[in-house]
């Protein structure tokens, strides 16, 4: 009869051994990915119900932003205050500067007024 040697035998231990290993490991690494899993849906979950309510805060707003700018809003804020001009009416207006010394609208035909994308704002932090 054939027998299995001590070397050959050595061997097959080992490679059930490290089969039994593997297979253990295998079992252990599904666990954890579905543990991992499990907590990526439940942050998801939770990241979800936060944008849907943030949106649902962003519509209302913008509902009420375009209720405000209804015209029949708009003139019900200015019914008393304004009335339709005379034909013989002059109305002066005086020329005032921004606060802050700058201006945004040109007073002058040939005046530039200052454009904001070449303000550097970070150099007076």
């Amino acid at each position: 009869m054939n027998q299995i040697t001590h070397k050959t035998r050595g061997r097959i231990y080992c490679l059930i051994v490290a089969m039994i290993a593997i297979t253990v490991g295998s079992g252990f690494a599904i666990v954890w990915m579905q543990q991992q899993i499990s907590r990526t849906a439940q942050h998801s979950q939770k990241t979800e119900a936060l944008l849907a309510e943030t949106v649902r805060k962003l519509r209302y707003l913008d509902e009420r932003i375009a209720t405000m700018h209804q015209p029949v809003v708009l003139q019900a804020k200015v019914a008393g205050t304004l009335r339709p001009s005379m034909d013989n009416q002059i109305v002066w207006v005086r020329e005032s500067n921004a606060p802050s010394g700058r201006a945004y609208a040109v007073s002058e035909p040939y005046e530039v007024s200052m454009d904001l994308a070449f303000v550097d704002l970070s150099a007076r932090r």
